[in-house]
C-alpha cells in the first residue's frame, strides 16, 4: 500500500466469530475476542509507521446475522455481553491508539434502533466508554441504499444523517457515479445552511480529518523509493 501511494487503509478485522456460517467468519482474526484482540494489535503494530490502520466493522458484524452489503443485520445482544465479548478487540485496538474507527450498517436493538452507523448513542459509547479519539467513518453507504429498505433510498439523507451521529467522514462505494460525490457534497451543504447538520458538527469533523492528513504528511507515509519492487 505505501509503494502504491495510499496512505489510509480501510481495515483491520476487529470483529470476531466462531460460527463458520457467518458471512464474516472468513476475514475475522481469531474466533475468541481475546485472540481477535491479540491479532489486531499484531496488525496496528505492523502497520504503524506505514499506513494509516482503520478498525472495522464497530460495533461488532460477528454478532449479528446476515451480509451488510445486502440487508442491515441485527442482533438483540445485550449491551453488557457485547461488552465482555465483541467490544473485546474494538477496546483493545482503541487502546493501541488505532486512528480510525470504521461504523458498521449493525443493529443492536438493545442499544438503539438504528444502525450503528448513523447511531448518536455508538459514536458516544465508542468515544466516552472506549476512548477513541480518532476519525470516525461510515461503511459504504451504498450498503444502506442496497437493503432495499425505503428510509434508506437517498444517499444524501443517509450522509447527513450520517454525519449528525457524529461521524468524520462517510464512505461511498456502490451505486457511485460521476455526479454522486458532488451530489452528497451539495447535501451537506445544504443540510448545515438549513439547520439539519449543526456547524459545530461539522467543523470537529473536519478538524478531525485535517488533524489526520496532517498526521500522515508528516509521518512521511508516502510512496518508499528505497522498498523493493512489488514482485
Amino acid at each position: 500500500m505505501q509503494r502504491a501511494g495510499i496512505g489510509v487503509n480501510f481495515g483491520i478485522i476487529a470483529d470476531v466469530t466462531a460460527d463458520p456460517r457467518s458471512f464474516i467468519y472468513d476475514r475475522v482474526l481469531g474466533t475468541t475476542p481475546r485472540a481477535s484482540a491479540d491479532r489486531v494489535v499484531a496488525a496496528l503494530r505492523g502497520e504503524d509507521g506505514e499506513v494509516v490502520s482503520t478498525l472495522k466493522h464497530f460495533p461488532g458484524h460477528g454478532a449479528v446475522e446476515g451480509n451488510s452489503h445486502v440487508m442491515i443485520p441485527a442482533t438483540p445482544l445485550p449491551r453488557a455481553q457485547w461488552q465482555a465479548t465483541d467490544a473485546v478487540p474494538f477496546r483493545t485496538g482503541i487502546q493501541q491508539g488505532t486512528p480510525v474507527l470504521m461504523f458498521g450498517h449493525l443493529v443492536y436493538s438493545a442499544v438503539d434502533s438504528a444502525p450503528a452507523s448513523l447511531s448518536r448513542t455508538w459514536h458516544d459509547i465508542a468515544r466516552t466508554e472506549l476512548g477513541f479519539d480518532g476519525v470516525a467513518i461510515t461503511d459504504d453507504l451504498g450498503m444502506l441504499q442496497a437493503s432495499g429498505l425505503a428510509r434508506y433510498r437517498d444517499p444524501v439523507a443517509n450522509a447527513v444523517q450520517a454525519l449528525r451521529a457524529g461521524n468524520d467522514m462517510v464512505l461511498a462505494v456502490m451505486f457511485s457515479t460521476p455526479s454522486s460525490a458532488a451530489q452528497i457534497t451539495d447535501g451537506i451543504v445544504a443540510a448545515v445552511q438549513d439547520g439539519t447538520l449543526p456547524t459545530e458538527r461539522l467543523t470537529d469533523a473536519a478538524v478531525r480529518v485535517m488533524a489526520l492528513r496532517l498526521q500522515v504528511g508528516a509521518g512521511g507515509l508516502v510512496p518508499c523509493p528505497a522498498c523493493d519492487p512489488v514482485g
